[in-house]
């Protein structure tokens, strides 16, 4: 029933046509726009929660740019290039040589100094999930070369700033916001429709599309993978109510296994005390974390962790805030 595979990576595929996103388009345009003329854009944050299109605007609105303008492009996923290194040796490798330049012995400074160096026009590089930056400082280095701009996605705008050197959040503030909400049932049936017609073989019944939409509760992520999920598991070329109850769970799993295998040493231990020992107050999770990791978090530390554990639907947070419980998912 499958035709094309890749129109259902949720990570990578950008779809012929982005619906349900408009506005936000419309904002990126007008950030991007200086660099029409040859110029440099405005620095632009995206936020939201999981699943609400915000990697995919980015990446349409970037594409779309691209063919219009004489301009460079760069799509990097924090998740896999937190550290200085190979985040610089990413970006640097759309316009510059790499191949003499030695993880082990090249300094920081010295792939920074190449990358000013090679490029020589306006250039924009996309930072997914930008807080997962080990050293969020690196941004302010970023942004002083003249020919690029930064388009940083994450699902709280507070959550990155949070670890920000005063003089990098100041070069951010004045940066263009732009805000993805929860998709509604019907925008989702509607995203679900382009992904049935881009890399199914055969149509599926709205009723279909609307039930998966329903479960998926606003998250595009949960609708496309469940989406792909239940087709795998068709008979042919009938996808049944029941196997979208099958398919839904199914689908989340998958994405939570594969969030967590990228998860950093301390945020596993984190998640692995809270899936087993939860629900548990901050004042219970505290010293079972300091039992079993070398990093001693504090409290506050930890509550930002367990934010973006929840943020990644890996946790949840129950309660009112002096009795909130974590409990894993």
């Amino acid at each position: 029933m499958i035709a094309r595979e890749e129109v259902f990576n949720v990570e990578t595929f950008v779809p012929a046509d982005l619906v349900h996103r408009n506005h936000e388009l419309n904002l990126l345009s007008t950030a991007l726009s200086p660099i029409l003329e040859g110029s440099t854009g405005s620095n632009t944050i995206v936020t939201g929660p999981s699943g609400v299109g915000k990697t995919t605007t980015a990446r349409y609105g970037v594409a779309q740019l691209e063919a219009e303008a004489d301009v460079t492009t760069r799509y990097v996923n924090c998740w896999d290039d937190h550290r200085s290194w190979p985040l610089l040796h990413d970006i640097l490798s759309e316009v510059g040589k790499v191949w003499d330049l030695h993880r082990q012995s090249t300094a920081q400074d010295l792939l920074l100094s190449r990358l000013r160096e090679s490029v020589e026009k306006p250039y924009v590089v996309i930072l997914d999930e930008v807080d997962r930056l080990d050293d969020s400082d690196l941004l302010y280095s970023l942004d002083a070369i003249p020919e690029l701009t930064l388009v940083l996605i994450t699902n709280r705008e507070e959550e990155l700033f949070v670890s920000m050197d005063e003089r990098v959040h100041s070069r951010f503030r004045s940066g263009v916001r732009i805000y993805c909400d929860h998709y509604g049932v019907s925008e989702l049936v509607e995203i679900l429709q382009g992904r049935v017609r881009e890399g199914l073989k055969y149509g599926v019944p709205e009723s279909i599309l609307e039930r998966i939409a329903d479960h998926a509760a606003g998250d595009a992520r949960v609708a496309i993978r469940s989406l792909y999920r239940a087709a795998k598991w068709a008979d042919g070329d009938n996808i049944t109510t029941d196997i979208v109850d099958e398919a839904v769970p199914a689908a989340r799993g998958e994405l939570r296994q594969k969030t967590s295998s990228r998860l950093k040493p301390h945020e596993t231990t984190l998640l692995e005390i809270v899936r087993e020992h939860g629900p548990l107050k901050m004042g219970e999770l505290h010293p079972l974390y300091l039992e079993q990791s070398d990093d001693e978090r504090t409290e506050r530390s930890l509550r930002r962790d367990l934010q973006k554990l929840a943020d990644y639907n890996l946790v949840e947070a129950r309660g009112e805030t002096n009795g909130r419980r974590y409990v894993g998912l």
